[in-house]
C-alpha cells in the first residue's frame, strides 16, 4: 500500500537558469568599445611609426631621451637651421656635455667643445658685443648731434645780435637736445604782423632773413609753426586760418631769402592750442612764429638716439624664442608630413 502511494505522487524538479552578469545590463559593451578604440589608435600609431624612416626614428628617440619640461628644457627646445631634429645626439647631448647644468661630476670639468653647447654662448656674446657697439655708436651720434645743436644755437644768436639787436626781447633761441627752437614773438607796442592778418611787418622780415642766412648753406631742415592768442573772430575765419597763413607767409619769405625749398620739412598752424605763456592766453607773446631747426642724418650715419630727421632707422624687433610646446608640435608635424607624403 505504501508502495502504491509512493508511485502516485508526482515529483517536481525546479531548475534555475543562471545568467552570467545579468544584473549589469549592457555595460560590457562600453568597455569593449573602449578596448576597440584603444586598439585602433595603437595600430594607427604602429602604422605611422612603420612609415617613418629608420634615421628619423633614431632622431626622435634621441630627442626624447634627454627631454625634460622641468629640468633644463632650453637646449632641447632649440630649432636647427635644417628644419629637422638633426642627427642623433645633435639636438641635446648627455648631462656631461651640458655646460649649463651644475651637477656633481666627481671633479670632472664639463666638456664644451665646439658643437656641444658653446656655440650658443659664443653667439650670445657676439650679440651682446654687437648691441654694446651699437649703443656706443648711438651715444656718440647723440653727443655729436647735441654739439652741432649747440654750435647752431650760437650761430643763430650771433646773427640775430648783429642784425636785429633791438629785437632781442622778441626772439628766444633755445636748444632741445639735438634741435634748436627759435620763437619770434609779437609785442603790443612793436607788432610783427598786421592786426588779424598774415602779412609780415619789416621787423619780422629782418629776423627771418637773419635766420635764413645761417641755415641755408648747411642743409639744415626747418619746421615752421604758426601760433595765435585766444582772441576769437566772427564768421568762418578762425585762429587756425590765421596761424597757418602766418606760417605760410614765413615760408615764402625764407624762400625769397635763398632757402632751398627741400629744407622746409613742415608748415603747420596750431591756433591758440600751444600758448607761449600758458597762464595768459591773451598775452601778445602767444602770437608768434616758431622755427624748429635740426640736421637730418647723412646716408649711413646713425641717428642720435634713434630719432632726429625724417627717415630715422627704427630698432629691429627682438625675435621671440619659441617655447617647448611649439617646437615639439612643429617637429611632430614635420615627421607626419614626410611619412604621409604620397599616401593620400
Amino acid at each position: 500500500m505504501a508502495e502504491q502511494d509512493h508511485k502516485a505522487k508526482n515529483i517536481i524538479i525546479k531548475r534555475v537558469k543562471k545568467v552570467a552578469a545579468g544584473a549589469h545590463g549592457g555595460s560590457w559593451k562600453v568597455a569593449y568599445a573602449d578596448l576597440v578604440t584603444a586598439m585602433m589608435a595603437f595600430f594607427l600609431l604602429m602604422w605611422l611609426l612603420n612609415m617613418v624612416p629608420q634615421d628619423k626614428k633614431e632622431q626622435l628617440a634621441s630627442y626624447f631621451n634627454d627631454f625634460s619640461i622641468f629640468q633644463n628644457p632650453g637646449p632641447s627646445a632649440q630649432l636647427l637651421d635644417s628644419g629637422g631634429l638633426g642627427p642623433p645626439g645633435a639636438v641635446v647631448g648627455s648631462q656631461d656635455e651640458r655646460p649649463d647644468v651644475a651637477i656633481d661630476r666627481d671633479g670632472k670639468a664639463p666638456s664644451g667643445g665646439k658643437g656641444q653647447g658653446t656655440g650658443d654662448l659664443d653667439g650670445g656674446r657676439q650679440l651682446d658685443a654687437k648691441a654694446a657697439a651699437e649703443a656706443q655708436a648711438a651715444a656718440k651720434a647723440e653727443a655729436a648731434a647735441e654739439a652741432q645743436a649747440v654750435a647752431l644755437e650760437q650761430q643763430v644768436e650771433k646773427a640775430l645780435q648783429e642784425s636785429v639787436p633791438e629785437l632781442a626781447g622778441q626772439v628766444s633761441v633755445t636748444q632741445e637736445k639735438d634741435k634748436v627752437r627759435i620763437e619770434i614773438m609779437d609785442k603790443s607796442d612793436r607788432p610783427l604782423f598786421d592786426l588779424g592778418g598774415v602779412a609780415l611787418l619789416p621787423d619780422a622780415q629782418r629776423i627771418l632773413a637773419a635766420v635764413t642766412g645761417v641755415i641755408r648753406k648747411d642743409g639744415i631742415k626747418v619746421a615752421i609753426e604758426g601760433h595765435t592768442d585766444a582772441y576769437r573772430y566772427s564768421g568762418t575765419y578762425s585762429n587756425w586760418d590765421l596761424s597757418a597763413g602766418r606760417a605760410l607767409s614765413a615760408r615764402r619769405l625764407m624762400l625769397q631769402q635763398g632757402l632751398p625749398p627741400d629744407q622746409v620739412a613742415a608748415v603747420s598752424g596750431f591756433a591758440d592750442t600751444r600758448p607761449y605763456v600758458p597762464g595768459k592766453p591773451l598775452d601778445a607773446r602767444n602770437r608768434r612764429i616758431s622755427l624748429l631747426l635740426y640736421r637730418e642724418p647723412k646716408p649711413g650715419e646713425t641717428p642720435a638716439g634713434g630719432k632726429g630727421g625724417v627717415g630715422a632707422a627704427k630698432p629691429a624687433p627682438t625675435p621671440r624664442t619659441p617655447d617647448v610646446g611649439e617646437v615639439l608640435e612643429k617637429q611632430i608635424d614635420n615627421l607626419y608630413d614626410k611619412s604621409t607624403d604620397g599616401q593620400f
